[in-house]
């Protein structure tokens, strides 16, 4: 492994595809069911993506629910 290499929190995703979908942030979060507190503290990494929310990620983005699940493993071990 490349330890160079920076690892972003999946939250940096998420806010690519909330620029992607032409929405802002209080939009996404309602759609998403959480504050818009909690979207800000999952956009810079303090908050996992659970599989509850990877579900509902992937009901307001169109990526998979493995996608999001793969960018938390990710990143949850590159803290490691």
């Amino acid at each position: 492994m490349n330890s160079n290499k920076k690892t972003y929190p999946p939250g940096a995703t998420v806010a690519e595809s909330i620029l992607f979908l032409k929405m802002d942030r209080h939009e996404f979060a309602r759609r998403l069911g959480v504050d818009d507190a909690f979207l800000v503290r999952l956009i810079v990494g303090e908050e996992p993506i659970t599989t509850a929310l990877a579900e509902s990620l992937e009901a307001v983005t169109g990526s998979p629910t493995n996608f999001w699940k793969m960018l938390e493993s990710k990143y949850r071990r590159s803290l490691l």
